[in-house]
């Protein structure tokens, strides 16, 4: 029985199918990839960046070198290398796959060689020309195979004559395309013969079904876990869930302290997988020991988890608008970035080489009054003997950043008040210093005004993200390297309560680190520093005086934290002056003089 299907058996057809859709899928794939690796690596070593690479522990090397992703060699990287060689394979075979071209449509003019339109008598006279030059009998010593070949060809040249001459033969060819009537229908199929009728044909199918039936669901559900299981915040539904409890259970008496934080982060779901055998507080001697700088493999892995758990819990605590839980847990952060147990002297512990007794008996605790000691003097309270090591220490506590407020106030893009029902941010200016400069600084009014443009005003925000990207953190004994920032909370004064989600900060530029104290003073080479915290409420529809506080604070360093009034003056939009043109008197000789000097004489 002839099959009513072609296939593609010469492999002409399949091949710019697959090369079609491998090219749909893998040409964005890479050039978003290749956006994002070389994107990177034009970076200049930004402004207060601390070195310490030397300084760090051979087992936080090696655990930072097993979870650092590599760039190049990763599973999407590795997908796109296969579907590129795919591609050539492809591109290979097409172009030394011979097309073997096969007539489909039937035309008489091409089989009899004449023009198209050509006439009757042409037509006649050009087909007496060429039967002759074809019919089998009148070509003389012609091989059986040739006279076979003759044969075929003649029938198509009379066909094609009688589908210009003959009535029915013309009407058949008109109506079907060929001179014989309608022919039987035939579908392609872009695949060799025996994957669909041949012994593999089952095969196929068993491949057919793995792939619908079982790959792809799996990778549906397994997304779909994912997804399920963990939070936007990238902590375990159940950890968040338990965050929610203990916020619903906090007694407003009880002070929350580093202690609290830590009880709480010791119960989430990610130390339960991580570490099926170990209790609460097996995991909370983990945070003991880093606390303590006594670097395990277990201590590693569990304090690696901390930043998305704290960053977790901040974010769910200011949405139950409680400042004290949200505050602590940053502060609890920098306890874990640092390595530093809870004490006053917070600033001076997270320096290189001191000496916590020592620290602990001086009556300093300020980075700032500490660099206005003489070197002799700082020996004894950090507790630190070699000159070598003073420096180094000397040199991280001059590079810690502090931040003096300059200016904060409520605006509207576009409008000189705060309007009733309008879309309002927060604008902070700050200036960063080092503990080592001191006195007032003075800052140029010119370097506090934003330049307002069409761009501007459809982004407010567009200017805090063109500052510098921060540096990595000094962060030594943190499993991970770390690009800190700043987060800022807003809080009603009248409940002492947040009013928003919180907002963070990855970009200021720290050049003023590198300024002497003369040019720090002198202020003209000051760099003016700059956050927006979005509103996402609209402002009171009633005109009046809102009080507010913001709340500053670094994620990763002690220093000295920014907590400052801002008030809200909700005013009416100011009315436009009217203006009196003097507008002189009309000629007389003119049409407006002629209109005047009639309404006076009605007048």
């Amino acid at each position: 029985m002839d099959s009513r299907y072609s296939y593609d058996e010469n492999a002409e057809t399949w091949p710019v199918f697959a090369l079609s859709v491998l090219a749909a899928g893998l040409v964005p794939f890479t050039i978003l990839e290749g956006y994002k690796l070389f994107n990177g690596k034009a970076k200049q070593e930004a402004a207060g960046e601390i070195k310490y690479d030397g300084k760090i522990d051979p087992k936080i090397k090696r655990f930072r070198s097993r979870r650092k992703r590599s760039k190049i060699f990763t599973k999407r990287n590795l997908f796109l290398a296969l579907g590129w060689i795919a591609v050539a394979f492809i591109i290979y075979h097409i172009k030394n796959t011979e097309v073997k071209k096969e007539t489909v449509a039937f035309d008489p003019y091409e089989l009899l060689g004449i023009d198209f339109g050509a006439s009757e008598k042409e037509v006649k006279s050009h087909y007496k020309k060429i039967s002759i030059k074809f019919h089998p009998d009148k070509v003389r010593g012609a091989s059986d195979e040739e006279k076979k070949e003759l044969e075929e060809r003649f029938v198509l040249i009379t066909k094609a004559y009688k589908a210009l001459t003959d009535e029915v033969t013309r009407e058949n060819f008109e109506k079907y395309g060929h001179p014989d009537g309608p022919q039987q229908a035939s579908y392609g199929i872009a695949l060799p013969k025996f994957l669909i009728e041949g012994k593999s044909s089952p095969l196929l199918l068993v491949l057919y079904i793995v792939l619908i039936g079982g790959v792809l669901p799996y990778i549906v559900s397994n997304w779909w876990s994912k997804t399920k299981t963990y939070t936007k915040k990238g902590i375990h539904t159940e950890t968040a869930n338990l965050f929610v409890e203990k916020l619903l259970n906090h007694k407003p008496t009880n002070v929350v302290r580093v202690s609290t934080i830590t009880d709480w982060l010791s119960e989430a779901e990610e130390f339960k997988i991580d570490f099926p055998k170990k209790s609460k507080d097996e995991i909370k001697q983990l945070f003991e020991d880093h606390f303590n700088r006594k670097i395990s493999d277990d201590q590693l892995k569990a304090v690696s988890h901390i930043p998305v758990l704290i960053t977790g819990l901040v974010e769910i605590a200011s949405h139950f608008r409680n400042t004290e839980v949200s505050d602590m847990s940053v502060n609890t952060l920098k306890h874990f970035i640092q390595a530093v147990p809870e004490s006053s002297k917070n600033e001076l512990l997270q320096l290189p080489h001191v000496d916590r007794a020592s620290v602990e008996k001086s009556k300093i605790i300020r980075l700032g009054k500490l660099l206005t000691l003489k070197n002799d003097e700082i020996k004894e309270v950090l507790g630190i003997k070699d000159d070598a090591k003073l420096k180094e220490a000397l040199d991280v506590a001059t590079k810690i950043p502090y931040l003096k407020l300059v200016k904060a106030e409520y605006k509207v893009p576009g409008e000189s008040v705060v309007t009733p029902d309008s879309t309002v941010h927060i604008s902070i200016k700050v200036v960063v210093k080092s503990p080592k400069h001191h006195g007032t600084v003075r800052v140029n009014d010119t370097k506090l005004e934003e330049e307002e443009s069409l761009e501007t005003l459809r982004d407010p925000f567009k200017m805090v993200l063109s500052q510098p990207e921060l540096p990595k953190s000094y962060a030594p004994f943190f499993p991970l390297e770390r690009r800190g920032g700043y987060v800022a909370f807003v809080v009603l004064q009248k409940d002492s309560k947040i009013t928003d989600a919180p907002s963070f900060f990855k970009n200021l530029d720290l050049s003023n680190l590198e300024l002497t104290e003369d040019q720090f003073k002198d202020g003209s080479k000051i760099q003016v520093g700059t956050f927006k915290i979005p509103i996402p409420q609209p402002t009171p529809t009633e005109t009046g005086k809102y009080e507010f506080r913001v709340i500053l604070k670094s994620t990763d360093y002690f220093t000295q934290d920014v907590d400052f009034p801002v008030v809200m003056h909700v005013q009416d939009p100011p009315k436009v002056e009217e203006v009196n043109y003097d507008i002189p008197d009309p000629d007389e000789d003119s049409i407006a003089g002629a209109l005047a000097q009639l309404k006076g004489e009605k007048n």
